[in-house]
């Protein structure tokens, strides 16, 4: 009798203990990244900011060439011309190309601190949505993973979960952050062949007499 009773006590402890473990989930944080919806904004925004930036500096550039060929092509007729119209033309000439470069740089520079920006904005957004999500579902731990295992662009550190993706936070983070996830991927059945019709047997041709 004693030994029944102390069986299901040592059962009802594990049990106990079983209950009191915390959930565990993780979050693809390549597939969300590439999913979210604000980030697929900022993609279009530096895009269409490149392009603006390309052509201004396109337009600049054959200014200043016309502006050297021209210069150029004055020395080669220099009647009438005096040392200061020659120092001017020149001067003319260096301060339309340092402002070109210079521009140039001020784009670089204005694009990379949109980025940084932009994007710090929205990983900020991204890990506030995940405490929510983690918050609301009960999981006290959520994990970083990478959904392509060549990504090394963010150290993974959940390198393996068998769970069949039930604590896989990461659709709900999308949705979180008004993003919708993109359609799963079913893998196609594969062809069976167990039902397949036998070819019938070839009958030997009759022998001619």
């Amino acid at each position: 009798m004693k030994k029944i009773f102390f069986v299901l006590v040592a059962a009802l402890i594990s049990q106990v203990s079983f209950a009191q473990l915390p959930k565990i989930g993780y979050v693809y944080d390549d597939y969300v990244t590439i999913n979210l919806k604000e980030v697929k904004d900022l993609q279009n925004e530096v895009g269409s900011k490149r392009e603006e930036f390309a052509k201004e500096l396109q337009t600049r550039n054959l200014a200043y060439q016309e502006k050297f060929a021209a210069y150029q092509q004055s020395l080669k007729d220099i009647t009438g011309l005096t040392t200061e119209s020659l120092n001017a033309s020149l001067k003319e000439v260096q301060d339309l190309k340092k402002a070109t470069e210079e521009y140039q740089r001020t784009a670089e520079a204005a694009l990379e601190t949109l980025i940084q920006t932009k994007y710090k904005a929205i990983r900020d957004k991204m890990e506030d949505a995940i405490k929510k999500v983690a918050a609301e579902k009960g999981y006290k731990f959520v994990f970083r993973r990478n959904a392509d295992p060549n990504n090394r662009e963010s150290t993974p550190v959940l390198l393996y979960a068998n769970d069949n993706d039930r604590d896989n936070l990461s659709d709900a983070i999308l949705i979180k952050l008004g993003s919708t996830p993109p359609p799963k991927q079913v893998a196609a059945p594969a062809a069976s062949t167990t039902n397949k019709p036998t070819p019938a047997a070839k009958k030997p041709a009759p022998k001619k007499q």
